[in-house]
């Protein structure tokens, strides 16, 4: 791979797309294989009565009043990142 990516090795994480407000996206890259698959839905777009039991407590932190637990959180492997 050439460009700003080539030393990317592998990737995984989730993402809200724009066009996906109910559904979380999954992101997997491992060598020249990126993969962008329906992940589960967001905890935000559910009624809270279909939570399992503590869920509120342990998504707390990471929880915002406007969008609920919607992110995008990746993590990469790679030789020379900066």
């Amino acid at each position: 791979r050439a460009g700003p990516l080539a030393r990317l090795l592998r990737l995984k994480g989730i993402a809200w797309l724009a066009t996906r407000h109910e559904q979380q996206a999954s992101l997997a890259l491992a060598g020249t294989q990126f993969e962008l698959t329906p992940g589960p839905p967001w905890w935000a777009a559910l009624p809270r009565e279909e939570w399992p039991e503590g869920l509120q407590e342990d998504i707390g932190p990471l929880w915002d009043e406007a969008h609920g637990d919607r992110q995008s959180e990746m993590v990469c492997i790679g030789q020379d990142l900066d």
